[in-house]
């Protein structure tokens, strides 16, 4: 708008000039005076607009004021649908990491039942992620006994014990995660644990007792 202030202006005070040195000389002066109206109605309107009055300041600023209150809410909008995304995004990880979980605790219990299917039962607790293994085998269930009843006679027997449980329960840490139990329980008695291991670290030591 300055510009054509400028422009506006110069060629207004050109044709003033024509218009004067025309009616002097007796020329045409009217297309003179047409084109003098003409850039003075063109200058005033860009000096109307000039940047520099208060209410053209005032305009700008509400301008840009909705142009940043605007771009604020595109942001905030982007924002919340980015943070819905990556909340979505988390569900999904935790729900697939939840059935990797799940399916290695299943393939850990076959495998713990096809191994002590000759010395009792494996059950798995998932809220207590505990492994229990129920002695119902004969040979198994007497020589636990045994070993129980005399305990300073059998103390190979139990470092054997105590040995392979803490293996199993470094081997279910490693498939796993920290946090997992393996538990004997003591034959014919309710609920009673001889040994109990977690993360490769004896909880509970019964053998000696």
């Amino acid at each position: 708008m300055l510009f054509l202030a400028i422009i506006g202006l110069l060629v207004f005070l050109l044709a003033l000039f024509s218009v004067i040195s025309a009616r002097q000389s007796g020329g045409g002066w009217k297309f003179l005076a047409g084109v003098a109206i003409l850039s003075a109605l063109v200058t005033g309107y860009a000096i109307v607009k000039l940047p520099y009055w208060p209410y053209n300041q005032k305009s700008s600023t509400t301008a840009k004021k909705k142009a940043a209150s605007s771009s604020s809410v595109t942001n905030k909008s982007s924002r919340a649908k980015l943070g819905s995304s990556q909340v979505i995004f988390n569900e999904e990880s935790q729900k697939r990491a939840a059935a990797t979980t799940k399916l290695k605790e299943e393939n850990i219990l076959k495998q713990l039942q096809s191994n002590y299917k000759g010395v009792g039962t494996v059950a798995f607790n998932k809220a207590s992620k505990t492994f229990t293994i129920t002695p119902t085998g004969k040979k198994y269930v007497k020589s636990l006994k045994i070993i129980k009843a005399h305990p300073t006679d059998n103390q190979k027997a139990i470092t054997t014990i105590t040995t392979n449980f803490k293996s199993l329960s470094k081997s279910l840490k490693k498939n796993l995660t920290s946090g997992y139990t393996i538990r004997l329980l003591e034959p014919d008695k309710t609920d009673a644990t001889l040994v109990s291991v977690k993360d490769g670290q004896v909880i509970t030591n019964n053998l000696n007792k």
